[in-house]
């Protein structure tokens, strides 16, 4: 009875697979294991910051088993699959806590909204199938991550205003404020003589902002070194 049954059940199976050819096909492209640290890491940058916690949960477990299991982005799931395996729900403190199914449902819409998932044929026993989506398929993903991308490159642009150490134009600023005159010895120097040096050490804590550099000859820079511009001073 039981191998009538064994056998039932894969007739079942095929009869599925006959009627949803198209989930049961490899997906357009396969990922290999060297393309998931890049899948990831645009994952976490650039799809999380979009999703709840409930729906980060849930497209982890579909990447899961999709294509960080077979490489495949197909998936078929079922919602009492979900409220079992995903998460625990922060609703309960029964045993089970299993995740309620207006929940489930709801965070799956939710997914499919934002572009992180899409449908690929009609539910049968087994569950529903998706097909999970990764960064660069998801138009939101792709916006977050030129407004990142722009954010970053502002705030770089921002720090290298605040070095006067290491770009030429802005140690020109110490010199000229300083009319190129070492600050501890008052030697009239040239753009090809000046130094800059710290007030406060680097390894103190110093920064390379204009209030922190004076123009000195190289002679007392060298001379004073690490060394605080009081210590410095108090030897001379």
């Amino acid at each position: 009875m039981k191998e009538h049954l064994n056998q039932i059940r894969k007739l079942l199976d095929d009869l599925e697979v006959q009627a949803d050819p198209g989930f049961a096909q490899a997906s357009e492209r396969d990922f290999s294991a060297a393309e998931l640290p890049l899948i990831i890491q645009e994952i976490v940058d650039d799809l999380q910051p979009l999703l709840t916690p409930y729906e980060v949960a849930f497209y982890w477990y579909l990447f899961r088993h999709s294509i960080g299991r077979t490489g495949n982005q197909h998936v078929r799931v079922s919602v009492r699959e979900l409220q079992k395996r995903v998460a625990k729900s922060f609703r309960t403190n029964s045993g089970a806590g299993e995740v309620a199914f207006s929940t489930v449902s709801s965070t799956m819409i939710a997914l499919e909204r934002i572009g992180a998932i899409r449908k690929e044929g009609e539910p049968n026993r087994n569950g529903t199938p998706y097909r999970l989506l990764i960064p660069d398929e998801i138009e939101s993903c792709r916006k977050f991550r030129a407004e990142r991308t722009a954010a970053e490159a502002r705030t770089e642009v921002a720090a290298a205003d605040l070095d006067y150490y290491n770009l030429r134009e802005n140690r020109v600023k110490v010199y000229e404020r300083d009319e190129y005159k070492c600050r501890y010895c008052g030697k009239q120097l040239t753009r090809f003589t000046a130094t800059l040096d710290h007030v406060r050490p680097v390894a103190e804590g110093g920064d390379n902002g204009f209030e922190n550099l004076v123009t000195a000859c190289l002679g007392c820079n060298s001379r004073k070194h690490k060394r605080t511009v009081g210590d410095f001073l108090a030897d001379q």
